[in-house]
């Protein structure tokens, strides 16, 4: 599995850009906000649905894609069993729109991919790309738009898919050199200015919030904002009293109190799932930051909520 990396803060200037890519276990995701930019989903031997608001219900299958608009509520449901594999990336900018519709791949359902390895392969590059570091967003500009299209040729009518694929062997080509240096809006950051590591922070926080049931380090998050992992780890301390792993871990418990309250009859692995945490690690940590087991507490609340509806209350 790619846990799932984030890029920097874009430059203004540029009209497309990649946000983030990753994989995962097929898990449930449940997305009350939608996301913050256009999501492309890639099921890997497995599948499972989609429950979108205002939609209703889309399925996608194994070897399929499938996008979706920024800020769209939703959820996703995987197929028991399968031990299929998930793949996601994050797409942004003025021309995201334009360019994922020209191209058919926001069609408004799955679409099955003529050489889905390939693609597959061609995103896990993009993942590594990122990884290694060194290449700049316009670069990574490039990349994106490159995969886009190789998208596009993949889900495109039999009769019009292209064989000559041009030598392509399966891997983004990134021209080599010394990367582009970001403007100063971009992303780069002057540690000695208050306002500036108070803009980073700040930033990893909204990050946090919206990434809290993704496969997402701290590191990754420290490096999508242009600070080291002590430094970021710094500013938490001063202004929370805590880490940013910490503040991180119990943005996700509270979530995931916040799930049990909204599904009574849901279980703790559904709950942990929901949040990104491994279900045992969910428990432990969950009673040492609310004092008891998450399966307590959904007795507790469901025994008042008993009560209250045998002997309500009279003014």
């Amino acid at each position: 599995m790619l846990p799932f990396r984030l890029t920097g803060q874009p430059d203004a200037r540029m009209p497309l850009y990649l946000y983030g890519v990753g994989t995962q276990e097929e898990k449930g995701l449940h997305r009350p906000g939608g996301f913050p930019v256009y999501q492309l989903f890639l099921a890997r031997d497995g599948g499972g649905q989609f429950n979108i608001s205002g939609r209703g219900t889309i399925v996608m299958g194994t070897g399929q894609l499938f996008a979706l608009e920024p800020g769209i509520a939703h959820e996703y449901i995987a197929h028991t069993r399968t031990g299929g594999e998930l793949g996601f990336i994050g797409i942004g900018g003025e021309s995201a729109n334009s360019v994922l519709r020209a191209t058919g791949i926001m069609c408004g359902k799955p679409c099955t991919l003529t050489g889905f390895d390939l693609i597959w392969s061609q995103m896990t590059e993009l993942w590594k790309v990122l990884d290694q570091g060194g290449v700049s967003m316009w670069q990574m500009s490039t990349l994106i738009y490159q995969l886009i299209l190789e998208i596009a040729q993949a889900i495109a009518p039999a009769g019009s898919v292209s064989s000559e694929r041009q030598g392509n062997t399966g891997q983004l080509s990134v021209r080599t050199g010394s990367p582009a240096r970001e403007s100063s809006g971009s992303g780069s950051h002057v540690h000695g200015n208050s306002e500036a590591g108070l803009e980073g922070l700040n930033r990893a926080i909204v990050l946090m919030q919206a990434h809290y049931q993704d496969d997402l380090l701290f590191k990754h998050i420290a490096e999508a904002v242009g600070y080291s992992v002590q430094h970021l780890n710094r500013l938490f301390h001063q202004h929370y009293g805590v880490t940013g792993h910490q503040y991180m871990q119990r943005w996700r418990l509270q979530k995931g109190l916040d799930w049990l309250n909204e599904h009574p009859e849901a279980s703790v692995k559904e709950a942990a799932e929901n949040v990104g945490m491994e279900v045992n690690y969910f428990i432990r940590m969950f009673k040492r930051e609310f004092g008891e087991t998450p399966g307590k507490g959904i007795k507790l609340r469901n025994q008042l909520r008993l009560e209250q509806n045998l002997h309500p209350r009279h003014k």
